[in-house]
């Protein structure tokens, strides 16, 4: 009989060996599988899922088996925190990004976009059909991605203006598109309804306007209100469904702006707890909707500065010996009295509170001893103020432009709208007649400058100008006056409730008509008195009366 070479007699006597050492490394394999799974997985597996058997019984290819299926069920740790990938503001999917509940300041939102009014708009857009149909429906897609930035600032930090102007982006080209519709289609029969949310369209842009959404709105809704206020004449009594056309619409505007008022008063409310939006933007977020790669590449290094920037031409120092400096100045500080003999003074001429014609200049002209540097300065001053190129009065879009006009006393502007706006640049000694009803003028820069005005639907504001003059025949909600001095206002008996605001000026005054049709003029304080109210716990503000 023939014997395996190394299996003999002698070999009979490893077999109990090798019963007893065969457990052993079961175990050992069973233990060093655990182990290795609690590392994979970041922690001992569950119990519905352990499976693992203890007992050594096992082959070593059942725990194999055993241990890869755990890994499939289980999931990797970085899987369990993964952050949600911001969606594209051009998807129509509108779900929340987070996770969780809608924030409260996105449900109102969305209260206002499911609301009667928003809902009454697109439906009757529809019925009265043509090109009113086709703004409607651009509006409603305004309003989504309105909704999806709202979102978007509940769950991220507030970007950077780069990657903000980006966001902007898609809402910015929708009201250009519900904007064009209107520019063309000048002769359609509803040019009046394409107005009205043309002129008032502007107000979905409030979340790029800051600290002062809310008002921005309203100034748009007034806006529109001059064609609202067509249609509701044009068709009342023809065909209501125009009619409850216009009103839904304005009251939509309305509802957006005791939306933004309540939860967006000083601009966009962003989530300072939330994700970076640093990489967001409206081409890698469609190219990450897609399955795309990681985050974005960092942007690059700033554009190196102009070393010519830290350049100062300082005059060069004489060297001087230090003691003989130093003696020389104690010398000057000995003589007691004498030491400001050597100071020129300052004379009546010199001084702007009693020389009125250095008030126009804002600087006092150089004296011809101290050379010609503090001269230029004045002069670059002095050219703030009053006309510096060729006299200019044109309409540029909605905004009248009157510019570098000198002793023009005849300027009239009469072919105005509602929306139109004023703007004054840098005349001198002229008067300005604006006829109809404007949306708001602006005197920049004047000096003798007079305007004379109907009624405006905003403001009246003077900035940067001296000896200036504003009469309004109708109603003007405010006046601003800022950087001003010698500033008049003449109001009407409709305008006695008008707000003046004012910042670094002087010499106003505002005049109030009394029943014989005389001006009563009363100062605007300059100075005033503030105090700590303990009761309150704040500072207390009043005007000086003695000013």
């Amino acid at each position: 009989m023939t014997t395996t070479p190394g299996l003999g007699e002698d070999d009979d006597a490893w077999a109990p060996l090798l019963w007893v050492f065969l457990p052993v490394v079961v175990v050992v394999v069973d233990v060093f599988g655990l182990l290795l799974l609690c590392i994979t997985t970041g922690g001992p597996p569950h119990t519905s899922a352990a499976t693992v058997s203890r007992s050594p019984s096992k082959t070593l290819k059942e725990l194999r088996d055993e241990f890869f299926h755990i890994e499939r069920v289980t999931p990797y740790p970085e899987s369990r925190n993964v952050t949600p990938t911001p969606r594209n503001f051009e998807s129509n999917n509108m779900a929340y990004l987070g996770h969780g509940d809608v924030p409260p300041a996105v449900q109102e939102y969305d209260d206002i976009f499911q609301s009667q009014s928003l809902q009454t708009y697109f439906t009757l857009s529809k019925q009265i059909g043509g090109e009113v149909q086709a703004q409607a429906s651009i509006v409603e897609r305004l309003f989504a991605l309105e909704r999806d930035f709202l979102v978007s600032a509940a769950n991220h930090k507030k970007p950077a203006d780069s990657v903000f102007v980006g966001l902007l982006e898609p809402i910015r080209s929708r009201i250009q598109a519900v904007q064009d519709i209107r520019e063309k289609n000048r002769a359609s029969k509803l040019f009046t309804h394409l107005s009205a949310v043309s002129e008032s369209i502007p107000a979905l842009g409030w979340i790029a306007v800051s600290p002062t959404p809310a008002p921005y709105i309203k100034e748009m809704t007034d806006a529109g209100q001059f064609y609202i206020n067509r249609v509701l004449k044009d068709y009342k009594d023809k065909e209501p469904l125009h009619v409850d056309w216009a009103r839904a619409w304005i009251d939509v505007l309305q509802q957006l702006q005791a939306f933004v008022k309540k939860n967006h008063t000083t601009g966009v409310s962003w989530n300072p707890r939330g994700n970076d939006l640093s990489g967001v933007s409206h081409s890698n977020s469609a190219s990450r909707s897609l399955g795309g790669g990681g985050p974005p590449p960092p942007p690059g290094p700033p554009p190196p500065m102009d070393p010519q920037l830290f350049k100062c031409n300082f005059p060069p120092q004489p060297q001087h010996d230090g003691p003989d400096v130093r003696a020389a100045l104690f010398q000057e500080l000995n003589k007691g009295d004498k030491v400001s003999s050597g100071l020129k003074k300052v004379t009546a001429d010199m001084q702007t509170h009693k020389n009125t014609a250095l008030r126009a200049g804002a600087t006092v002209p150089d004296s011809p001893v101290r050379g010609g540097s503090v001269g230029s300065a004045s002069g670059a001053a002095a050219s703030k103020i009053g006309p510096n190129g060729p006299p200019k009065l044109e309409l540029n879009g909605k905004k009248w432009e009157v510019q570098n006009q000198r002793g023009n006393a005849n300027i009239v502007i009469s072919d105005t709208e509602m929306n139109h706006s004023i703007y004054i640049y840098r005349c001198a000694d002229s008067v300005v007649s604006v006829k109809g009803k404007v949306s708001s003028i602006t005197v920049d820069s004047c000096s003798k400058t007079s305007v004379v005005c109907e009624s405006l639907v905003s403001f009246a504001e003077v900035v940067n100008s001296q000896r200036t003059q504003i009469q309004v025949m109708g109603k003007v909600p405010t006046v601003q006056i800022d950087k001003s001095d010698g500033v008049q206002i003449y109001l009407s008996k409709d305008s006695v409730d008008c707000q003046v605001f004012s910042a670094k000026s002087s010499e106003m005054n505002v005049s109030i008509p009394k029943a014989d049709g005389d001006f009563v003029e009363h100062p605007v304080p300059e100075q005033f008195r503030t105090r700590y109210d303990p009761s309150k716990g704040k500072l207390v503000t009043e005007a000086n009366e003695q000013a």
